[in-house]
């Protein structure tokens, strides 16, 4: 029976060895949490877009992602309604710089994001949204995001709050969350919406004046055609997006147009680096202490393919020991940014299967960098 040597000098100092899974751990945790912290970036921003209950999005072509504040005439989301492809289209109203919060007791309170709608045909797909949506349908109610953070109130149903200095109720409670722009949400009427923001002389805008234009098509209609005529209708004040194409521009801004997505790209590539540094120092120390055994089997007539197993066995073995502890503890952190941020921070198999898999890469590549001290192993060190 052969004897596993890889096993046996990884194990033999068991101080080392525990060393070795701590290091190798933290790197997995490291590029486990950059990955967290990039994928929840993505999922909080299209959280609400994604919510859109349109095939089309209409948008003033000046607004780059959803938090910049350029709207544009209501009567051209009328013109795209008259496309004979067209189902229904309904508006959508978005403010998050003007809309002071402040719950009650509160001296003074952050900005919010307001989204504001017809109760009588939301175009959300929130559940609870479209359940309670009725309920907006008296003056100055909303519907408060359970997932805020803990600047906005923990509002229960019948707690009361002011926005923009006019007092609002709470109607109902829904669960929609955060992202890296927003750290609360509430859903009012167009109503309650043009009473908390438009009442007011120095405002020039109006119910006129839309943040997004929710198209849907009737049923079996070719989306990019209908796209295309809605696009030839309209003049270049609209951009006409599908639903998935507003997606994607989205995450493009937030991805490539803010050092967020760079930074935490980094951070993966620094806990790849990391790792990589950690696993060759153990493997380097391991082969420097048994550099005479590796000489001994050298002239006993071993071939250097043999010697390569062994380093790569290590390799493998190394990132198996780390991978483990550092998932288990990913997890764990990822519930308690979850539950500290409302950001949509889960572990899913596709990350799992990449972080294995740069871990992998890792230890393998540390194994590459240390072979050539096995293979320059001279016999005649024994003598």
């Amino acid at each position: 029976m052969a004897t596993p040597l890889a096993w046996k000098n990884l194990t033999h100092d068991r101080k080392r060895l525990a060393l070795a899974v701590c290091g190798i751990g933290f790197a997995v945790l490291l590029m486990f949490m950059q990955l967290g912290f990039r994928g929840a970036m993505f999922d909080s921003t299209l959280a609400l877009p994604r919510q859109f209950e349109a095939d089309l999005v209409l948008i003033n072509p000046q607004r780059y992602t959803m938090s910049v504040r350029q709207k544009f005439p209501r009567r051209y989301l009328q013109v795209a309604a008259s496309s004979s492809f067209v189902a229904s289209a309904a508006p959508l109203y978005f403010e998050n710089n003007l809309s002071n919060w402040k719950p009650a007791g509160e001296v003074v309170g952050p900005p919010i994001r307001v989204l504001a709608f017809d109760p009588q045909s939301p175009p959300l797909m929130l559940d609870e949204v479209r359940t309670l949506a009725h309920l907006l349908t008296a003056p100055d109610t909303v519907l408060f995001d359970e997932e805020s953070k803990s600047d906005y109130g923990d509002l229960q149903v019948g707690d009361t709050a002011e926005l923009n200095g006019r007092k609002v109720t709470v109607v109902g409670r829904v669960k929609l969350g955060t992202d890296f722009a927003d750290d609360g949400t509430i859903f009012c009427s167009d109503r309650t919406f043009n009473s908390a923001f438009y009442n007011n002389p120095l405002m020039t805008e109006s119910l006129d004046d839309l943040d997004f234009g929710l198209v849907r098509l009737r049923d079996g209609v070719d989306l990019d055609q209908a796209r295309d005529e809605v696009d030839a209708l309209l003049p270049p004040q609209v951009t006409v997006f599908t639903k998935q194409q507003f997606l994607d521009t989205e995450l493009s801004f937030w991805n490539t147009a803010t050092p967020i997505g760079y930074v935490f790209a980094l951070g993966t590539a620094m806990g790849f680096l990391v790792g990589t540094i950690i696993c060759y120092q153990i493997l380097f120390a391991d082969v420097s202490d048994h550099l005479r055994e590796f000489a001994t089997l050298k002239a006993m007539g071993y071939q250097p393919k043999y010697f390569v197993g062994v380093v790569l066995e290590e390799s493998l073995l190394l990132s198996l020991f780390g991978f483990i502890p550092g998932l288990v503890v990913s997890m764990l952190l990822y519930g308690v940014v979850a539950a500290a941020t409302g950001l949509l921070m889960s572990m899913g198999p596709d990350r799992m299967v990449l972080v294995a898999l740069l871990t992998v890469g890792m230890c393998v590549v540390s194994g590459l960098l240390t072979m050539t001290k096995v293979l320059r192993a001279d016999p005649a060190e024994l003598f």
